[in-house]
This record gives structure tokens, sequence and C-alpha cells, in this order.
């Protein structure tokens, strides 16, 4: 096997492309010396001459020299292919961005930021993947976002995040519902309410199980479990039941009356919206972050 490196293969063949040492040496920018050390190289390496030497003509090729012509000239079409192949690969990782998003941010919150950013960086290469907290949160970890939007009541363990918005929550029902029209609804109010929830095993679950019991509402009954918002609302909507929900999930809902949000005596906590990050985040994440932030 042929073993040559690519810089003394393109001295080579620039040789005899160009019909000789002195003019192969300007074409490279290196002293004429160093281009007949490479060709010395090139023939030690084959164990023949590589050209037919007469002083004041053409060098001209053997038969060995003929063969490692066609190889070089083979060898450095695919060093050129691969090299534009890899630096396309590299442009367009840089402009690739992931984004691991929880459901309930997608539409309402994610949606309308990627619209702009897409207008302002059309060079960008946008991929979201959508799941629950659960799936968000282990994508940024396995580095399979670029980082994730979640929903949160404070910071998130063992990864770095930062704090974009706050969104209010919302206790929605049935227009048909009791306390549908009720002036103030207070926690004695819905001392017994049956609620329909997230997956009792799930982070979201617990999130919003401390939001009740912070607003003291300690004990509640769970009418049903369900994983997707959209489920939970036409659950509700259909029941006289309670869901607790991220006010910007159930807003088209109430608009139209489909939906009620209890007007509450008091105050519930607002969710953080959080972006988990990816360490170090790439160029294109950069934007987006600044672009949230702004």
């Amino acid at each position: 096997m042929i073993s040559a490196s690519p810089r003394r293969l393109t001295v080579f063949k620039q040789v005899v492309d160009l019909g000789g040492f002195n003019a192969a040496a300007s074409r490279l920018g290196i002293a004429q010396p160093s281009v007949g050390a490479h060709i010395k190289a090139l023939e030690d390496r084959v164990g023949q001459p590589l050209f037919y030497r007469h002083r004041g003509a053409r060098p001209r090729l053997t038969k060995a020299g003929e063969t490692l012509y066609a190889f070089a000239v083979e060898v450095l079409r695919k060093s050129e292919e691969t090299t534009d192949t890899l630096a396309d690969l590299k442009a367009s990782e840089a402009r690739r961005l992931t984004i691991a998003a929880h459901r309930d941010l997608a539409a309402h919150y994610l949606s309308p930021q990627l619209a702009t950013f897409a207008r302002a960086h059309p060079q960008a290469r946008i991929v979201t993947r959508i799941g629950t907290l659960e799936e968000v949160l282990d994508l940024v970890r396995t580095q399979s976002a670029n980082f994730g939007l979640v929903v949160s009541l404070g910071p998130v363990p063992a990864l770095q995040s930062d704090v974009l918005a706050h969104e209010p929550l919302a206790l929605v029902v049935s227009p048909r519902h009791a306390l549908a029209r009720r002036k103030y609804v207070t926690t004695d109010d819905l001392a017994d309410l049956s609620l329909v929830t997230g997956l009792r095993e799930s982070r979201y679950f617990q999130m919003m199980d401390t939001v009740l019991k912070r607003v003291g509402l300690a004990h509640y009954k769970v009418a049903m479990e369900l994983q997707e918002s959209s489920a939970v609302k036409e659950v509700v909507r259909h029941g006289n039941d309670i869901a607790c929900l991220p006010r910007c999930t159930v807003v088209d809902e109430i608009k139209s009356g489909a939906l009620v949000a209890l007007r509450l005596g008091f105050a519930l906590p607002r969710l953080e919206i959080r972006c988990v990050l990816r360490v170090p985040a790439s160029a294109m994440a950069r934007k987006f972050l600044t672009h949230l932030k702004g």
C-alpha cells in the first residue's frame, strides 16, 4: 500500500501539471529544493524513479510515475470532497438548533417566538422535540437538545437553568359548574373539590400538588389522571370536575366560554418558564436565548 501525505502528493501533482520543479515551487510558495525533497521522499517510498530527468528538458513521468500520478489525483480528489462535506456538515450543525419543549409551552409560548426568530435568522435550522417534563429534561441531559423549555416552581436539580418568564395558573371548570358564576371562590369552597390531573407519578402532578398545598388545599380527590392538557380540558369541559392548568393553555377556551376560570379570593403561585441549558451552548442557541429574553 502506498503511504504518502496529501501534501507530498500535492507537490508531486503540481510538478506534473505545471511541467517542472521551479514552476511547482512558485505555485506552492516554497523553495525549489523543498519540491525536490518531496519528490525524492516519494521515490524512496515507491522504490523507483518517478521522472525521466534530462537537463533543460521538461520532467517526463516513468511508468511508476504515471501510476502514482493517477493515485495522487484520486486521493486528492477524495480528500477535497471529504473536506467539503465535513465543512458543509460543520456549517449545517452550526445553523441547527434543537429545542426540547414541554407540551404546555410548545404551542402557546414557543411557537410565536420561533416564528419571529426564524424571520430574523432565516439561515437557522430549527428542530423542536415536544414531550413531558421528564422527556424534556432527559433530552437535555443526553445532549439530544441544545436546551429545554419547562415549567417549574424553582431551579431544576443538577441542571443549569434560567428563568425566562412567569406563567399564572388558573383553576378552570365547565360553564355549568356550580362555582362558575361565583364572584369569589375561597379555599373553603374548594375543600371537597374533585380534580382532573396529570399522571400521579409525573413531575407535573407533583408540581401542581405543591401549588395546591401552598394555598391550603391539602386534601382533594383525584377524579382522573390524564397526560395531555388537551384531554384534561375536554374532560373538564364536559364534566363537573376542576383542573389546575397554566393559563396560557386555557386562554382560548376561556375567551370562547368553553371553560371558566374561577375568580379566586386567594392567589395561586405562578409557575416559572425556565430554559434548561446544555453547557456549553452553541452560538445559535445563545442567539435564540437572547431572543427569548429580549
